[in-house]
C-alpha cells in the first residue's frame, strides 16, 4: 500500500496533472471551490429555504425571493473563487470587492427594516448549508475539510463585517427619512 508521506503515489492516476503537484489542503480548496461554483444555484435555494423556515428571522417577511437571494450567488461565486485561486484570491482587490458585496447585502437589509440579529443568522444558516452541501458532495479527510472551511469562515467574516457596517448605515438612513422633523443632535456649525 502507498504511504501517506507521499502523496504521488496514491493519488488517482485519472487526476489532472495540475493537481498530482499540489498539496492536499490545495486540492481539497480547488474541489470545493469547483463544487460550490457547479451548484450556487443549489446551495443559494438551500439557504434561502432555512432562512425562510427560521421563525427567529422575522425581515426576511419584507422581501420576496429574489431581493433576499439577489447577493447569494455572487458571494458563494467569489467563495470558489477565493478557494480555487487559494492565495492569489487574497488580494487587496478581491478584499474590496467582499466588502463592497457584503456592503451591499447588509444595506438591502437595512432598509428592509431587519433587525441585526436577523443578518448574523443569515450567515449563519449560509456557513451551515456550505458545510453541509460540502460534506455531503466531497469525500474528504476530516483535516481537508477543517482547512477549507476555516477558508470559508474567514471569507464570510469579512463579508459579515461589511454587512453589518452597510447594515447600520441604511437602518439609520431609514430612521433618518421616518423622523424628518426630529431635530439635528449636532448643534449647527458656527459662521465667520
Amino acid at each position: 500500500m502507498p504511504s501517506r508521506n507521499c502523496p504521488e503515489l496514491w493519488l488517482p492516476l485519472f487526476l489532472p496533472t495540475t493537481l498530482k503537484g499540489m498539496s492536499l489542503a490545495s486540492q481539497a480548496y480547488r474541489q470545493a471551490g469547483d463544487a460550490i461554483l457547479a451548484n450556487a444555484n443549489e446551495i443559494a435555494t438551500s439557504w434561502r429555504d432555512a432562512v425562510r423556515s427560521d421563525a427567529a428571522i422575522v425581515g426576511d417577511e419584507r422581501l420576496p425571493d429574489l431581493l433576499l437571494t439577489n447577493q447569494v450567488p455572487a458571494l458563494l461565486a467569489d467563495i470558489a473563487q477565493a478557494l480555487k485561486e487559494g492565495e492569489e484570491g487574497s488580494s487587496p482587490d478581491r478584499s474590496i470587492a467582499r466588502r463592497r458585496r457584503g456592503l451591499r447585502f447588509g444595506k438591502l437589509r437595512g432598509f428592509a427594516r431587519y433587525d441585526a440579529a436577523d443578518l448574523y443568522r443569515e450567515f449563519r444558516h449560509l456557513r451551515h448549508t456550505i458545510w453541509r452541501f460540502l460534506r455531503q458532495r466531497l469525500d474528504w479527510h476530516r483535516g481537508d475539510a477543517f482547512e477549507v472551511m476555516l477558508a470559508i469562515d474567514q471569507y464570510l467574516d469579512e463579508v459579515i463585517g461589511a454587512s453589518l457596517r452597510g447594515f447600520v448605515e441604511a437602518s439609520e438612513r431609514a430612521a433618518e427619512r421616518e423622523a424628518p422633523d426630529k431635530p439635528d443632535p449636532l448643534p449647527p456649525s458656527p459662521q465667520p
